[in-house]
């Protein structure tokens, strides 16, 4: 189904979480052993150093960690055991809390996000690992870092959504503070879109999945129009039509954006596998017009943004109060 634009928001805060270590990470691609003049700790005998909630933290666990701020963050060597330690003990703590309310992120996710730093850093996954591993660097730490702050932020998410209320009146006196010299108003694509969805069970097999992908591939190759293209979607065995709306294009994630980018009025969009089946969007009508959507968007995010962090701050604090934590 089509995202909210809290769901939205939420994602990009989610990417913006991920995206704080790729400035740092382009040391990495200058070259391999940037951290040469910091001596590599010998293998140890794995200790268990702190204890959140029964879970352990190993001393492995915190000189990983430590390095890697040593890396992204240029600290000192104690100041980074230290921030490390910190680092992981809330780790705990919102890994846990995301389990609790049945939150989790997929190791596809995980390497998605993985790509996308290596990407921004000039390099393939694979060379980012070799990368981080000759600066003394298991690519699991930035993995772990990874899924926790994807986790954390739709933990936040689910748990805020309906308090985090940025009206349009915030929004325009947010606007009025702009430089008017530098307001964007600019050219942007107005989309008015129906999504097709053909249905497949949770369970799936590849073979049906890709039988609902041919069925999609065909239904696109025959639509030249919105009229009868959605009628006689809606005709079809186990496929649902959703209508959409008039959307803007800075309202749409980016992987909508991609998908539309080349499709012409009256036409579909290819079809990709969502959560809920083999999903397409019908361009019903695109149109370029004169906005400040751009601007508003991006402002309406950073005050959601701005209330979401603290009242996630709040939250963590919470949690850490009532945790038993065991130092030794």
């Amino acid at each position: 189904m089509m995202p909210t634009t809290a769901d939205l928001a939420g994602r990009k805060r989610a990417r913006s979480a991920v995206s704080h270590w790729l400035a740092a990470l382009f040391a990495v691609a200058l070259a391999g052993g940037i951290l040469g003049g910091i001596p590599l700790v010998a293998n140890a005998a794995t200790s268990i150093k702190v204890i959140v909630n029964d879970q352990p933290i190993t001393n492995y666990d915190i000189s990983q960690r430590a390095r890697l701020i040593q890396l992204t963050a240029r600290k000192s060597a104690g100041v980074s055991q230290r921030m490390a330690q910190d680092e992981l003990i809330e780790e705990r703590l919102k890994m846990q809390e995301a389990k609790r309310r049945g939150v989790s992120v997929s190791d596809a996710e995980v390497e998605q996000a993985f790509a996308r730093i290596a990407s921004r850093t000039k390099m393939s996954p694979k060379q980012l690992g070799a990368a981080l591993s000759r600066s003394g660097v298991n690519p699991s730490t930035l993995k772990d870092r990874i899924r926790t702050e994807i986790m954390w932020h739709n933990v936040v998410l689910r748990r805020f959504r309906a308090q985090v209320n940025v009206s349009e009146q915030d929004v325009v006196a947010a606007m009025l503070k702009q430089d008017k010299d530098k307001v964007d108003v600019s050219k942007t694509t107005e989309y008015t879109l129906s999504q097709v969805i053909f249905v497949i069970p949770k369970n799936a097999s590849a073979s049906l999945k890709a039988q609902r992908k041919k069925e999609a591939n065909s239904l696109r190759h025959r639509f030249t129009d919105c009229d009868s293209g959605l009628k006689f979607a809606e005709s079809l065995k186990e496929v649902v039509v959703k209508p959409v709306g008039v959307r803007l294009a800075p309202e749409l994630p980016d992987e909508v954006i991609q998908l539309l980018k080349d499709v012409p009025s009256g036409h579909l969009s290819t079809p990709v596998e969502t959560g809920s089946g083999i999903s397409a969007y019908a361009v019903c009508k695109k149109r370029e017009i004169d906005s400040d959507a751009g601007l508003r968007t991006q402002i309406k995010d950073e005050l959601r943004n701005k209330e979401g962090q603290m009242m996630a701050r709040r939250y963590l604090r919470d949690l850490r109060r009532d945790a038993v934590i065991e130092y030794r």
